[in-house]
């Protein structure tokens, strides 16, 4: 799923928002977060969301982990791992650890990938001020 190591489950989820359901507003929870409905404004969430085919957000998302099977009108930031499956749209910027696109998969916007090493790679780079001499 988002991480093979954690064997997230879709059936195993702690906030739920319904095929019927229409949200406006803030969301901040932890665990893993599903939407099959419509939700409308900014989700922080500890964990990982999946959204379903027939779920759609508008607005920003912030989280470990996404799976994108609906549609998301917004920015993202997932720390770990962003995942837009052959039936998913994503239209606005991203900010991931790791990004995979499904054949099929829309995406329009800006991607930004986080490197754990670049403030090292900054400093592995220093040019040495001594003069050399033959």
């Amino acid at each position: 799923m988002l991480k093979k190591k954690n064997n997230i489950s879709p059936q195993n989820f702690d906030t739920l928002i319904g095929n019927n359901a229409n949200f406006e507003g803030t969301l901040k929870t932890s665990g893993l977060l599903r939407i099959d409905g419509l939700f409308k404004g900014d989700i922080e969430v500890n964990g990982n969301i999946i959204i379903g085919k027939e779920g759609k957000i508008v607005g920003n998302v912030k989280t470990d982990g996404i799976e994108i099977s609906g549609i998301v009108e917004g920015n993202v930031i997932a720390s770990e791992q962003l995942k837009i499956s052959s039936s998913g749209k994503l239209i606005g910027d991203i900010e991931v650890g790791s990004f995979i696109v499904e054949e099929k998969a829309m995406f329009d916007g800006k991607c930004k990938m986080k490197n754990e090493n670049s403030t090292q790679i900054k400093d592995n780079k220093k040019v040495s001020k001594e003069k050399i001499t033959a």
